[in-house]
């Protein structure tokens, strides 16, 4: 438990991952052994929270994030909003946001970001859409012509 939260605070202040055991973890040890003992401090060792570690408790909390955001929208009616870009490198990115009623306000998030094949045609990405949609929110979209 300890090492997901210390993840869940490393992934907004946007540092690197070894910042957790490279200093929070000293920090904390010399905190816990000048206010207790240094037996108290030697249990801060046993705190997984190397580079790997971290990472590890990143995706699995984007995981759960992702599962959430699934399942709100599974039951609900949504709005998606889609963006095709190009990196400094010459890759065509897909952007698609998701915004949905949820309690007393319509919150947004980022729902996919992937990359496209060379031909960026419309066809392409509705291809991609439907894929997501099928794999991921087991929704059917079908086309009306």
């Amino acid at each position: 438990m300890a090492s997901y939260l210390g993840s869940y605070r490393i992934v907004p202040a946007g540092e690197a991952h070894t910042v957790a055991e490279n200093l929070i973890k000293p920090c904390v040890k010399d905190i816990i052994e000048s206010m207790f003992h240094e037996k108290a401090a030697k249990v801060i060792d046993t705190i997984p929270l190397s580079n790997g570690i971290i990472s590890l408790r990143i995706g699995d909390l984007a995981e759960k994030v992702k599962a959430t955001l699934i399942s709100r929208i599974k039951s609900t009616k949504f709005s998606l909003q889609m963006d095709e870009l190009t990196d400094v490198a010459g890759l065509a990115i897909l952007i698609l946001i998701v915004r949905y009623p949820y309690l007393d306000s319509f919150p947004e998030y980022l729902l996919l970001c992937k990359l496209l094949p060379t031909a960026t045609t419309g066809t392409e990405i509705f291809k991609l859409l439907v894929e997501f949609f099928a794999e991921k929110a087991s929704y059917v979209i079908t086309v009306l012509m």
